[in-house]
């Protein structure tokens, strides 16, 4: 009889033995189950920021590309009311303006006195003394009047170093138009005309 105890104790714990061993078993397994879902979730995790990235270097470009599209939109307005400004200055100044013998109506003549500093046949450059010796500029036209002692001649034998009288008006774009030039002392260019 001890040894049918013995041997059922034996058998019991041979049951228990394998009993523990089933259930490390099953823990592992449980492990390996949860170490396989933390993988999962961290792959999730993973495209779901790789997703997230997306949308904002998508968001990102439409913002560049809205910002864009609205600095041309001002750009284009700043040009249209830059051109409304200049014509608004042209009405101002043919307000201010005389009407003529001929019943058209003259921009405004300013007169000037300088030095040439160069002269062609559509352009006439100023030194003016009286304005810290300032360059300024002039187009031509022509109808232009160019005399000196009563004289008519062309804008391009007018000489370096030349003192003129020149009335202009200013242009639709700004520009000083030249009237007419009067020689008042030619320079030692001038040979012929002393």
């Amino acid at each position: 009889m001890r040894k049918l105890m013995v041997a059922a104790m034996a058998v019991a714990g041979l049951g228990m033995a394998a009993g523990c061993k089933s259930n490390v078993e099953s823990q592992r397994e449980s492990v390996a189950e949860a170490r396989q879902d933390v993988l999962k979730e961290q792959q999730n995790m993973q495209q779901d920021v790789a997703e997230a990235r997306q949308d904002s270097a998508e968001e990102i470009a439409e913002a560049r590309t809205e910002g864009q599209e609205n600095i041309a939109e001002a750009q284009k307005d700043l040009a249209e009311e830059q051109a409304d400004l200049a014509r608004a200055q042209n009405e101002n100044l043919n307000e201010g303006s005389a009407v003529g013998g001929s019943g058209m109506v003259d921009a405004k003549t300013e007169e000037i006195k300088g030095t040439i500093q160069s002269a062609s046949n559509s352009a006439l450059t100023l030194i003016i003394p009286s304005q810290d010796n300032r360059v300024m500029s002039f187009k031509a036209n022509s109808q232009l009047k160019v005399m000196h002692d009563k004289q008519a001649m062309s804008l391009s034998s007018l000489k370096v170093g030349d003192e003129v009288r020149a009335s202009y008006s200013l242009g639709q774009n700004g520009e000083r138009m030249l009237r007419s030039v009067e020689v008042t002392e030619t320079s030692a260019q001038h040979p012929d005309m002393k």
